[in-house]
């Protein structure tokens, strides 16, 4: 990918970067240009947050063998001062690795938002929700309800 002056990227370039070439690719080098290293990631059930740009790294490794071939399209952006909001939905092929739920090669589709702070050209914060109770039922977990999502 060419390199790209931080000083004039804005905030949905550095969108469509995180999913071309972070989210589909798997590709790490690329965060030295778009991320701070001490940037803070916000998922759920951990309202403090990871800290730093190895420990996404990490995540972002066992996500890219779990889940192959990914597919991702943005529907919305909405900027706001030093933030920027993305709608998104996305297919991959499920690998196994997610809370002991074997692998059958299952397509799936997963929806979320993000949420970006920008600080100084790169992503400072970020907080990310996305649709995992519906990933795993398309993988085949049962859940002891009456009630049909």
């Amino acid at each position: 990918m060419e390199m790209f002056a931080l000083q004039s990227v804005n905030k949905k370039e550095i969108v469509k970067v995180w999913f071309r070439e972070v989210f589909t690719e798997g590709n790490t080098d690329i965060l030295k240009d778009i991320a701070s290293e001490d940037m803070v990631t916000h998922s759920q059930g951990n309202d403090k947050g990871y800290v730093g740009i190895e420990h996404f790294k990490n995540w972002l490794s066992w996500y890219c063998t779990s889940f192959v071939q990914r597919e991702w399209t943005v529907h919305d952006t909405i900027e706001e001062g030093d933030r920027i909001v993305a709608r998104y939905s996305g297919y991959s092929i499920y690998k196994g690795g997610l809370l002991d739920i074997p692998s059958e090669n299952q397509q799936v589709k997963e929806t979320g938002i993000i949420i970006f702070r920008i600080e100084n050209g790169k992503i400072a914060e970020q907080w990310c929700e996305m649709s995992d109770l519906q990933l795993i039922q398309q993988l085949g977990v049962k859940f002891a309800t009456n009630y049909n999502f």
